[in-house]
């Protein structure tokens, strides 16, 4: 049989996707608690479903057609108007926004548009594990600057100055952060475009989880003096209208970026979802998004945040974490247990499936500062079974170290 790319090995396959196919299998037993991944788990506006159903009635042929690589002009028009509103920031529909299969697409067309071989792109660490196989994938190098909870996950920016070299292509920008939650820090984003600027690199600026705070808004990169001409956005629906399965997201960036990422996307998956692109356009009419994220989205996640924040302090009273101020998770560092357990995260999280049906996250698949941690997502069960879950979860660490 022929050989694979050797490109292939430099990757790993993703963890969370593995750990989502084990948790289809083991929801048959029944009695699984997801601390897992970081999918919402209240149902989309009703009003986009209800329009959906109307749509493929009545205009079939074109919901179900292809549209254009960059998708539809009209859902273009309104994620420009909806950038307007929330952030003050202009944007031509027609030459610097694009319809992606969600972020994760948002993340490589980007990362394809810009990289040449061996340049170099810089991380926090911990961070979203995506971007360091995205990264090698297309011949790139990583270099990491650390954080940890004792920093509240905030990255320094003294420390992004030393990672900096003539090589350097890009910064990638989570906030609020997955894993950690953190909002990032106005001044740091001052600062990181100032480097940008003075060095020529690119600042990619992952907002998935932008309307997704609870304690503080979380800042727009665009709209800092010399931001503009070297950030590429990404962005997703799957977070803030609950719909992940539509796989739909949308990057913003230079005419010449969305461009290249038009290139690239068209010999990646050809064009955005047609169906799932008119069923949001209906997100934007009449103050729904508005409604949804104030009455539902926002205040569902904050009391099952500020649950588990509780639950975790009365549970694992030995654990270190923060109170995050946005996204979907608690990075918790659950060292002190390890030790005594004599096990690493990876171990940790295998026995606890095993043992208390507990689903959560090594923190290692996050990077080097994740070891010892474990990642838990508080959207993804109701309050009832939060508290259940994070009650077995001390059951077990109680088991080890009485």
């Amino acid at each position: 049989m022929p050989a694979t790319s050797s490109r292939i090995s430099l990757i790993r396959a993703s963890p969370i996707r593995r750990i989502a196919t084990l948790l289809d299998e083991a929801r048959r037993r029944g009695d699984i608690i997801s601390f897992g991944g970081g999918a919402p788990s209240i149902p989309p506006p009703r009003e986009l479903i209800d329009n959906l159903t109307i749509l493929l009635k009545e205009i079939t042929t074109k919901v179900v057609g292809y549209c254009g690589t960059r998708g539809l002009p009209e859902l273009r028009e309104l994620i420009a108007e909806d950038l307007k509103k929330y952030w003050g920031a202009t944007y031509d529909p027609s030459k610097e926004i694009i319809i992606t299969d969600g972020g994760t697409e948002g993340i490589f067309l980007a990362l394809s548009s810009i990289l040449e071989r061996g340049d170099e792109v810089i991380l926090v660490d911990p961070t979203y594990l995506g971007y360091s196989e995205a990264v090698k994938m297309l011949g790139g190098r990583i270099r990491t600057i650390l954080t940890n909870v004792e920093k509240g996950y905030q990255p320094d920016l003294e420390e992004l100055k030393e990672a900096i070299s003539p090589l350097t292509k890009a910064f990638i920008l989570l906030s609020p952060d997955n894993p950690t939650g953190r909002v990032i820090d106005e001044d740091f984003v001052k600062g990181l475009v100032d480097l940008a600027s003075d060095h020529d690199f690119w600042i990619i600026y992952d907002a998935a989880y932008k309307h997704i705070t609870f304690d503080r808004p979380n800042p727009w990169v665009d709209n800092y003096s010399n931001a503009r001409e070297r950030t590429i956005t990404i962005n997703t629906f799957s977070k803030e209208a609950s719909l992940p399965g539509f796989r739909l997201g949308y990057s913003t960036g230079p005419p010449e970026v969305i461009e290249a990422m038009e290139k690239v996307k068209q010999y990646v998956s050809l064009a955005p979802s047609t169906v799932g692109q008119y069923a949001l356009l209906k997100f934007y009419e009449n103050g729904i998004k508005d409604r949804y994220l104030k009455e539902v989205v926002i205040p569902t996640y904050k009391r099952r945040r500020d649950l588990m924040y509780e639950l975790i302090k009365k549970y694992l009273p030995e654990a270190k974490t923060v109170l995050p101020q946005g996204a979907f998770y608690f990075f918790v560092d659950i060292r002190h247990y390890l030790e005594a357990m004599g096990r690493d995260d990876e171990e940790f999280v295998n026995r606890l499936l095993y043992r208390k049906n507990v689903v959560v996250i090594p923190g290692s698949h996050f990077g080097d500062m994740g070891k010892g941690h474990i990642r838990m997502t508080f959207v993804s069960e109701p309050e009832s079974r939060i508290e259940e879950g994070v009650k077995r979860m001390g059951a077990f660490v109680f088991s080890y170290t009485v």
